[in-house]
Order: structure tokens, then C-alpha cells, then sequence
């Protein structure tokens, strides 16, 4: 997710949890949990931005996907498509310091 934000990513979405600033992801035993919500395996991470700086991103020499197929993890496949939706987010936000202006 930090790869896909840093190469420029406008949304990202795992396994239909929209992942916006204030979003956790934690690791919980068998499942990662995405703002509260328990997700199981298989993950399917979408993203919308430029093609060519994400693919470039998640699959440079380095990157985490790398450092999975280089450790023996290699079950990731990664597809470029020109039209894809991703769900808004529909959770609260609770901010601490933003303050409405009437």
C-alpha cells in the first residue's frame, strides 16, 4: 500500500476496503484487519493512477513484491486494466483538528 501511495495512486482498495489516510491494516493471525474489518486470503489490491509509475513501483528491483519472490513467496500475480471501479469509503472519520467554517 505504501508503494502504490508513494508511486502516486489516487485510490486503493484490498479485498473491497477502501483504504483512505486515517485507514489501519494489521495483521491478525490468518487475517489483516482494514479499518475494523477482518479480511481473509486471498487479497486483491486495486489502485487507480498511472499505470506505468505503479507497475514501475510495485515491481522494481527492491520492492516488496521483489523481496516476496526473492524469499520463495512468489503466488503474486500483478495485471495492468484500463477501467476498474473502487468502492467509496463508507466508514466515519474522526478528526481531531479539522473545525467546519460557516
Amino acid at each position: 500500500v505504501n508503494e502504490l501511495r508513494n508511486s502516486g495512486a489516487e485510490a486503493i482498495q484490498i479485498n473491497g476496503q477502501r483504504i483512505v489516510n486515517t485507514s489501519a491494516i494489521t495483521c491478525e493471525g490468518t487475517v489483516i484487519k482494514i479499518n475494523g474489518e477482518r479480511i481473509g486470503s486471498p487479497f486483491t489490491i486495486k489502485a487507480i493512477g498511472s499505470q506505468a509509475l505503479l507497475y514501475g513501483q510495485i515491481t522494481r528491483e527492491g520492492s516488496y513484491l521483489n523481496t516476496m519472490k526473492d524469499t520463495g513467496v512468489d503466488v503474486v500475480s500483478v495485471t495492468q486494466e484500463d477501467e476498474i471501479t473502487i468502492e467509496k469509503y463508507t466508514g466515519t472519520m474522526n478528526f481531531k483538528y479539522i473545525k467546519s467554517v460557516k
